[in-house]
């Protein structure tokens, strides 16, 4: 078994926890939370934002309970009071693929409450793609709304690849964060298996934003890869979905590049200022002047009028 030093160990510990996972390697912003709510309602009203956002990231490529652990319980006892708990938690992630019952117990260490609950929830959606059933048990098992949720959540974009109607089934268990789960599972879903998330979508279920905003991820999952993919993916949407699947579509390519994102949302005839609202959307924590700026732009009286009331929201 390899070694590493204990200071090495401490930043691995943290680096385990601090991870967030999108497909392809796209990583939530700084401040995913904040910038999921700004994105939440322009689509059209409110949904609630899971604690963790973007799922968990894979761990490095030690200690992920393939022989090479770097990890021991007998580490995490060594670690500073403030890490300890931490290092649990990375412990029972490295765990949970090789005997999920022990990462469960390795997450007993933790005092009751909402560490012990986070670390179920992130064994769960470890173990989700090769032990769904015990995965969805832990999850059922966990007392509050926010981790229950979040644990069904995190199952969902477990399984996005491999199995989208599987995946799209845990949204409905996700409570409070339904809405965000749908909209993003259902754009995990659109970068392997368009058609399936597609199907997804045409079902029209759950209330109006539920049903925007399953529009609106595929637009902005599929131009984070490509924004000519994800124009074709839009316009082959239901009409009355259009505008809401090309605003996702600005939004995910001005993460990219803001530049890129502009001059490729001038070429979407129609659809320009549905584009060009998104990319002003994206900017509204990082570059607010720029947002107005985007929204003054706007052709469409309506639209320009909506995008700098949203300036000040």
């Amino acid at each position: 078994m390899s070694t590493l030093p204990f200071s090495a160990l401490v930043l691995l510990c943290v680096s385990l926890l601090l991870g967030t996972r999108f497909a392809l390697g796209w990583m939530v912003p700084v401040a995913a939370a904040r910038q999921a709510e700004v994105e939440a309602r322009e689509p059209g009203g409110a949904m609630e934002v899971p604690p963790k956002p973007g799922g968990l990231a894979p761990p490095p490529g030690v200690g992920t309970g393939s022989g090479d652990a770097a990890l021991t319980p007998a580490t995490c006892d060594r670690m500073p009071a403030d890490l300890r708990g931490t290092c649990w938690q990375a412990l029972a992630r490295q765990t949970a693929g090789a005997d999920p019952e022990e990462a469960l117990r390795v997450c007993e260490r933790l005092p009751e409450g909402a560490l012990r609950e986070e670390c179920h929830a992130d064994v769960a959606e470890t173990i989700a793609p090769r032990a769904r059933a015990r995965a969805a048990a832990v999850c059922a098992s966990i007392p509050t709304t926010k981790w229950r949720g979040q644990c069904h959540f995190g199952m969902g974009l477990a399984l996005a690849e491999t199995d989208p109607e599987g995946a799209i089934t845990f949204c409905d268990s996700a409570e409070a964060f339904r809405t965000f789960c749908r909209h993003d599972v259902v754009g995990e879903i659109a970068m392997v298996n368009l058609p399936a998330a597609q199907t997804i979508c045409a079902r029209e279920e759950g209330n109006t934003l539920t049903r925007k905003t399953c529009w609106h991820g595929i637009g902005k999952y599929l131009a984070r890869r490509d924004m000519a993919e994800a124009a074709g993916a839009c316009l082959v949407s239901p009409a009355s979905w259009q505008a809401l699947c090309f605003h996702g579509l600005g939004w995910g390519a001005a993460e990219r590049n803001v530049d890129d994102a502009l001059e490729g949302c001038a070429t979407f005839g129609e659809y320009a200022d549905n584009c060009r609202h998104g990319v002003a959307n994206q900017l509204k924590r990082s570059d607010p002047a720029r947002e107005q700026a985007i929204c003054e732009s706007l052709t469409q009286p309506d639209a320009r009028a909506k995008c700098l009331a949203f300036v000040t929201q």
